[in-house]
Formats: C-alpha cells, sequence, structure tokens
C-alpha cells in the first residue's frame, strides 16, 4: 500500500469501524434479544464482555502475525472469520451460542482495527500519525453515533436478527474491497520467524518501558469510562427513562458525541501543544466531569440535563486521549511495532472487558454503579500523570545538579 493511494484513508476507515460498529449497531436491541433467547441482564451483558475478551486476544496475537507474514494476509484473514461470524450469529437459539458468536466476530475484527493503526505506522511520520489516527478515530466515532440509529430503525422494522445480517453483508462487501485494493505496507523479510521465547521476553521487556507502559495504562483507564457508560447505557436510558430503541438510539449519539469533538481538538491542536500536556489536560477534564456525575447519582438527580453534559466532557477528554496516546506509544521504537501495537491495545481492551464484567454483575444498570466505576479511571488517569511529572521533574533536577 503506497502512502498516497487514494484508496488508502476509505481502506483504514474501513478497518477501523466494522469491529466497532459490531458492537454499537446492536445496542439498542439488547433488551429485545434478552426476551428472544430468554435471558437475563447479567446473561446479554456477557455477550459484551465475550466480544471485548476475543477483541483483546485477537490484538495480542495479530500484531505479532502481522511482523512475520506481513498486515495483508492477516487483515483479510480477520476479516472473513468475522463475517462468517456474523452471518451464524443470525441463526443462533441461546445466548451461549450468541456469546460465542460474539467472541468469534471480536476474533477476527480485532486484526482489522490493530493493523489499520500499524499500517498508519508503516507509512507515515510521527506529526502525520498523529493527524491521520484522529482522522481513523473519528471514523471510529462515526459507529458509535450512527451505529445505534441504524440498529434501532433495523431492530423496530425488522427484528435483532437483521443487525447481523447487514453486519454480515457489510463485511463480506468489506473484505472483497480490501482483496482488491489493499496492498501490502510490511514486506516480508526473509528470515521472519516467530519465536514464541523471544516474544515473551520482549512483551516482559515492553511491560517495564517507562513510555510504553505510561500510554498503555492512561488509554486503558479511559478506555474504562467509555465502556463503563457505553456497556450499561442501555439499560440505564431505556429502563430508567422508559425510552423506545430509536429514542435511545438518539439520545446515545448525542451523549457520545463528545468524543468526536475530543478527536477534532488534537487534530487542530497537536502543532501547538506537547502530546503529554494534551494527556494531562484531558485528564483533568475527565476527573471533573465523572466527580459531578458521581455527586448527582449520590444525590439521586437523574435529570439528563446535568447528567449528560457530564458524560459529554468526560468523553471529550477520551477523545484527546485516544489518538495522542496511540502516536505516543511508538514514538519511541524502531521494530516491531505490530507486536508493540497489540499488546499496547489488547491491554487496553481487556481493561474495556473488565469494565463491562463489573457492571454485569448488577441486577440492573444504575447511574451510581456506572459513574463510580468511570471516577476510578478518571482518578488512575490523574495520577498516572501525577506520577509521569514528577519523575520528569526528578529527572531535570539530577540532570541539572549533574551539570554543575
Amino acid at each position: 500500500m503506497q502512502a498516497r493511494n487514494s484508496f488508502l484513508l476509505p481502506l483504514l476507515m474501513i478497518l477501523v469501524v466494522i469491529p466497532m460498529l459490531a458492537t454499537d449497531i446492536y445496542l439498542p436491541a439488547i433488551s429485545f434479544m434478552g426476551e428472544d433467547l430468554i435471558a437475563s441482564h447479567s446473561a446479554i451483558m456477557w455477550t459484551l464482555t465475550s466480544y471485548m475478551v476475543g477483541y483483546s486476544i485477537s490484538l495480542l496475537i495479530s500484531g505479532v502475525l502481522s511482523d512475520v507474514y506481513g498486515r495483508r494476509i492477516i487483515v483479510l484473514c480477520g476479516i472473513f472469520i468475522f463475517a462468517l461470524a456474523s452471518l451464524v450469529s443470525c441463526f443462533v437459539t441461546s445466548v451461549d451460542q450468541l456469546t460465542w458468536c460474539r467472541f468469534f466476530q471480536a476474533l477476527g475484527g480485532g486484526c482489522s482495527t490493530l493493523l489499520a493503526r500499524v499500517i498508519v505506522r508503516d507509512l507515515y511520520d510521527f506529526k502525520s500519525q498523529v493527524r491521520v489516527l484522529s482522522y481513523l478515530a473519528a471514523g471510529l466515532i462515526a459507529s458509535p453515533i450512527l451505529g445505534p440509529i441504524i440498529g434501532a430503525h433495523l431492530t423496530v422494522h425488522y427484528g435483532w436478527r437483521s443487525i447481523f445480517y447487514a453486519l454480515s453483508f457489510f463485511s463480506f462487501i468489506s473484505f472483497g474491497l480490501l482483496c482488491v485494493f489493499m496492498k501490502e505496507s510490511k514486506p516480508i523479510e526473509l528470515g521472519d520467524n516467530l519465536p514464541v521465547s523471544n516474544i515473551l521476553k520482549k512483551y516482559l521487556k515492553l511491560l517495564t518501558h517507562h513510555e510504553f507502559l505510561f500510554h498503555t495504562l492512561i488509554i486503558s483507564f479511559a478506555w474504562t469510562v467509555y465502556f463503563s457508560f457505553t456497556s450499561s447505557s442501555p439499560g440505564l436510558l431505556q429502563r430508567i427513562y422508559k425510552l423506545s430503541p430509536l429514542e435511545y438510539s438518539y439520545l446515545f449519539s448525542l451523549s457520545i458525541s463528545g468524543y468526536i469533538f475530543g478527536t477534532i481538538f488534537i487534530r487542530r491542536n497537536i502543532d501547538r501543544m506537547d502530546l503529554k500536556y494534551l494527556i494531562y489536560f484531558s485528564g483533568l477534564i475527565i476527573f471533573i466531569s465523572t466527580s459531578f456525575l458521581v455527586i448527582l447519582s449520590l444525590l439521586d438527580i437523574d435529570s439528563l440535563f446535568l447528567l449528560l453534559p457530564c458524560i459529554f466532557l468526560s468523553l471529550f477528554g477520551v477523545g484527546v486521549i485516544f489518538p495522542a496516546t496511540q502516536a505516543g506509544v511508538t514514538r519511541s521504537f524502531k521494530t516491531d511495532i505490530g507486536l508493540i501495537s497489540g499488546l499496547f491495545y489488547s491491554i487496553e481492551m481487556m481493561f474495556g472487558a473488565f469494565a463491562s464484567f463489573i457492571l454485569s454483575r448488577f441486577s440492573s444498570a444504575s447511574w451510581t454503579s456506572t459513574s463510580l466505576l468511570m471516577l476510578c479511571g478518571a482518578v488512575m488517569i490523574v495520577a498516572l500523570t501525577c506520577i509521569d511529572r514528577f519523575s520528569s521533574f526528578r529527572f531535570t533536577v539530577r540532570h541539572i545538579k549533574g551539570n554543575l
């Protein structure tokens, strides 16, 4: 794939949108699935958790495989697995079957999302990476904005299974387009191999690397904030406020739009502000907004006019952090970008899966449990930024003393 290929950005958009669409498009249908498959709220929530677990595993292995066998073949295999699992999901008769289908959907879909970002790293310099990643993040957020609206219309008019028919159709078409237009961005070198012991050593080394650990934990806790709201939103908005699937989809899209404004903000300010200061600034916004959200929920104030601005601001912060950490995590590395990116995104999604799992333990969604989990993520982001600033200060002081 050449950097000047006019199909590059649309192809990358396809790769990042497909897996996220698989979650967002079916959120309005969760209650209908529960009724049709005779499943509890907790059991249906497992279909979200299993998707994130499969996604995380996919991210962990697909990056390594792409470093050895090239990006293109791994992307194509992933999209095909995703399309096949989507088709099988149309015919499930129990929530257990749906949970497994969702797992395999994610196993295939995770490849494409990761490798779209790795391809950006293959082809662009650092500043251009941030810009392209912010465009991809904006494309990514089109999924939670438009996905629920599409899913609600499909559910109301054709039933919840039509969602998986649509996903299957879209992904098979995408597979065909990628077969025709996608070129290899990483030439395969003779002598490339896949020694498991060497890979484990590299993973352990990465987990002790300051910059990798900082950016990975920041995005992981930001993702905890994001998934705490998105995974509980059907129960919150449809149960508490008695919204129809269509009403829920419009309100969800409105609240999630904070994320896209965050990606626009970083795209316009990347040349004027240091990357880490953007992360610090975003962490503070997330902390303040989630703190207000907790206060409102503890006071039993459930007015959407007060709650939704807090959600909007917290997701704005996540929207800034997402492309900033993606670009920052690989800045210190020249090789093994697939492996590094895979571990980065795998840990991030595991945190999202954990947030979804925690919320699935409750018999029903509530603003209190959701906001407290969001605040926990925000507190950790602020704590990590403070530790990073203190470490940088100590290094500067030692450097000055050494020059005296």
